[in-house]
């Protein structure tokens, strides 16, 4: 399986499970305004023959190969769909995020050892198993403390645990709800109750920085939970270690939540396939457009 990358167009394949969602929309619109060939399709509907020539089927029919492929499935990315990912990449071609970053994001344990190790401020985690020792949970992490899976996105899945009543309640609920998924405790930063940052860093660099408050009594912030969003001044410390994670975790294209800390930071959490409604929204931020033209210019560099 080859790939031409010597021609007057070039094509993009835009790797998402919702297609309809505001950002693919937002996305086909910036690269549509570049005349830049788009395309969208779900994972699913590829199919990977494996063997001496390799092939790449859609729909089962035969694919022209794409210039790059942006991975846009979040921290829900299946295994099948890191595979095909993967194929491409070994094609040739231009992949973003790559996937062992994908890997790396999707993970939240790993994503916390990776920074802990490389001197990046983060919540102290514990991965428990069941039935789970409170006293031990007080010990180590104390009250309140988060709950929540080892993957997960827009702030589904996680809890704030007042004392060991809620701890024992929540997590007996959660592993008989999943008991496959792994599920980890952190230590709660409150220095400010129902605020953080979510910093954009593309091709390491930040083009954005959101605070989001929650509105509604809830500690997430999430837009998506009816949080509000607000412009933020970048910080040298913020731009330093925003930058240093999206690296660390080899991500091209992060959303990078920052915790408040006194008057520092500590990383919660990175996401290799952010939403940028809210940018959008509350801060007048074109992220279409910075995502677009960094896919562009890495697509040229190919060429």
């Amino acid at each position: 399986m080859t790939v031409s990358l010597a021609k007057d167009k070039m094509s993009v394949l835009i790797l998402s499970k919702g297609k309809n969602s505001y950002e693919t929309t937002r996305l086909v619109e910036s690269f549509n305004d570049k005349n830049i060939e788009v395309n969208v399709a779900h994972s699913y509907e590829f199919s990977l023959c494996v063997n001496s020539q390799n092939t790449i089927k859609h729909l089962g029919k035969d694919y022209k190969l794409p210039d790059v492929v942006l991975l846009r499935a979040g921290a829900g990315t299946s295994d099948f769909t890191l595979s095909m990912a993967k194929e491409f990449a070994f094609a040739g071609v231009t992949v973003i995020n790559e996937p062992k970053a994908i890997e790396n994001a999707r993970n939240k344990l790993l994503t916390s050892q990776i920074l802990s190790r490389n001197n990046i401020p983060t919540p102290k985690t514990l991965l428990i198993q069941f039935p789970v020792n409170p006293d031990f949970i007080e010990s180590e992490i104390g009250f309140p403390c988060v709950v929540k899976y080892s993957t997960g996105s827009k702030g589904n899945h996680v809890y704030l645990c007042k004392d060991k009543d809620e701890l024992l309640t929540t997590t007996a609920l959660m592993s008989n709800k999943n008991h496959k998924k792994m599920v980890l405790i952190q230590e709660y930063i409150g220095s400010k109750f129902g605020e953080d940052l979510r910093v954009i860093v593309i091709g390491g660099k930040v083009v954005g920085i959101m605070k989001r408050k929650s509105v509604n009594g809830d500690f997430r912030a999430n837009i998506s939970k009816g949080g509000q969003g607000e412009k933020y001044p970048a910080t040298d410390e913020i731009q330093e270690i925003s930058i240093k994670a999206s690296n660390l975790l080899g991500l091209q294209i992060a959303g990078i939540d920052l915790l408040f800390d006194g008057d520092n930071f500590r990383v919660c959490e990175a996401n290799a396939c952010p939403g940028f409604k809210g940018f959008e929204k509350y801060c007048n931020f074109n992220i279409a457009d910075h995502i677009t033209e960094y896919i562009i210019k890495k697509g040229q560099m190919q060429q």
